[in-house]
């Protein structure tokens, strides 16, 4: 976890650095003010025999105190202050940005340009929502992760965060061997927002780029409000943000995932740690807990959504964090019960709820593959003798990028799409040589899951489901079983 403090201490002193500087322009002003208010007010008693009263200090400066530096540790760049804590700040008020002429962006694009020769990597702009992107992918993939990225932006302008930050943000979808040199000495190895630089380097285009863009959009609202709201606040909303479905019109469904389970068995136990306690956890406090912390978070706000009330409740947040910074006085206000009795509530709706299922089992369809991470999908390593994907043509090295025209961005998201596949035939999409194609699988009846032996537990399970807590999220490697 070192590595972990540095940049959360390199993040917190940024951030220090620029409410400091505010606060400098401020008492600037208010001296030159008052100086020179003085001045007209000597002049005036001078020119008169009765002078009237003036007041030193300038309109709008009197009554704004200077904002105070945010302080203590904070991950990936804005101080997450302790919970409880009571710390004076101003109630916000809140315009949509003026996009800010900020080169760090660019000048890291141009960095990467450089570092990186040849043709790996492909450089885009998205003035409209200040993308600035370093990307390995091919064309399709690109133009399907920037509208993913566009609609979330937009989404979350709309509903949380008010707008997209003030600046730019470089984005490198970076390849497999890059990730491995860059994170070589972290403890993440998917990806990371590092708000200091605005920038994200990710090797996944689904769960984590979401997770990590989510963040970065946070962490723009928390900038211009002057609040470093608390971690369980700031990792719920990046995790719940990991897996959804977005319609249209804009309206959101979080979809459970994995974390759901967890969360399942945390609620079910009685003894397990309550929320009154999670929401006054300091960073490290909850970054020390934060495998079995995420998924509480994250199903916390899944039931705020649920229950139409996520939007009232971060307003109310934000509009109570001079009072209570912990969140549990929203909690209070918005559901109109005390935060144990909002905990009762939310442990009998994420129990009533069933698992979700995350493994090929009984009369589920076996595609027949064993897959690894790609940068834009999944990659085949390994195709099993006479099933679907090898009548279907599929052979190792081919990508895996959608599945019946959803797109399939990370092993978390093939594990979830093919753990209960009933249909005698399904579509996917392959990238080859740099080309796309079609595929139809056709299923069997040898194609379901059988037990092993006598026994009633499938065979088509993930041999290798490995968790590693990240910034980004969870790490995912997963390796299925097959036949020898």
């Amino acid at each position: 976890m070192p590595a972990l403090r540095g940049l959360a201490a390199r993040n917190t002193a940024e951030l220090a650095n620029q409410h400091w500087a505010s606060t400098r322009s401020a008492l600037t002003l208010f001296i030159g003010m008052s100086r020179f208010i003085a001045a007209i007010a000597i002049v005036v008693l001078a020119g008169r025999a009765s002078a009237q009263s003036s007041s030193p200090v300038a309109p709008g400066i009197s009554d704004r105190p200077p904002s105070t530096a945010p302080a203590g540790p904070g991950r990936k760049g804005l101080a997450g202050a302790p919970s409880g804590g009571s710390s004076p700040a101003l109630p916000p008020v809140v315009t949509a940005p003026k996009p800010r002429n900020d080169p760090r962006a660019r000048r890291q694009q141009d960095e990467w340009r450089r570092d990186h020769p040849g043709d790996n990597y492909h450089y885009s702009i998205d003035e409209v929502h200040r993308m600035v992107f370093a990307s390995c992918l091919d064309d399709a993939s690109q133009a399907d992760m920037q509208k993913m990225l566009a609609a979330q932006i937009d989404q979350q302008a709309a509903t949380l965060f008010e707008a997209p930050p003030d600046t730019e943000i470089f984005v490198a979808v970076a390849t497999p061997a890059d990730i491995k040199k860059i994170f070589a000495d972290s403890p993440t190895s998917a990806g990371m927002y590092e708000h200091p630089r605005r920038r994200i380097v990710t090797g996944d285009i689904g769960t984590v780029l979401r997770h990590e863009y989510t963040h970065a959009m946070h962490f723009g609202h928390m900038e211009r409000l002057g609040q470093p709201h608390v971690m369980w606040v700031q990792e719920g909303l990046a995790s719940l943000y990991e897996v959804y479905e977005l319609a249209p019109d804009t309206s959101i469904r979080f979809v459970p995932t994995e974390r759901h389970n967890q969360a399942r068995k945390i609620a079910a136990n009685k003894r397990a740690i309550s929320l009154a306690q999670v929401v006054t956890m300091n960073p490290d406090e909850f970054m020390a807990k934060s495998q079995s912390l995420y998924p509480v978070v994250r199903s916390v706000f899944e039931y705020m959504a649920d229950q139409g009330k996520l939007r009232a409740w971060y307003k109310r947040y934000v509009d109570t964090f001079a009072q209570d910074r912990s969140g549990r006085r929203a909690i209070e206000d918005i559901f109109g019960e005390t935060i144990d009795e909002f905990e009762t509530g939310w442990r009998a709706w994420v129990l009533a709820r069933p698992a979700v299922d995350v493994a090929v089992g009984r009369g589920d369809r076996n595609v027949g593959v064993d897959i690894k991470a790609a940068t834009d999908g999944v990659e085949v390593t390994r195709v099993t003798r006479g099933s679907a994907a090898q009548r279907a043509g599929i052979v190792a090295g081919d990508v895996i990028v959608a599945i019946d025209g959803t797109p399939v961005r990370s092993p978390r998201e093939w594990t979830e799409a093919t753990a209960a596949i009933r249909v005698p035939e399904l579509a996917i999409t392959i990238r080859r040589e740099g080309k796309r194609s079609e595929i139809t699988l056709i299923f069997d009846a040898q194609a379901n899951a059988m037990p092993r032996g006598a026994g009633e537990h499938a065979i088509v399970t993930p041999a290798e489901f490995q968790w590693a807590e990240i910034r980004g999220g969870f790490l995912y490697k997963v390796q299925f079983a097959s036949e020898s």
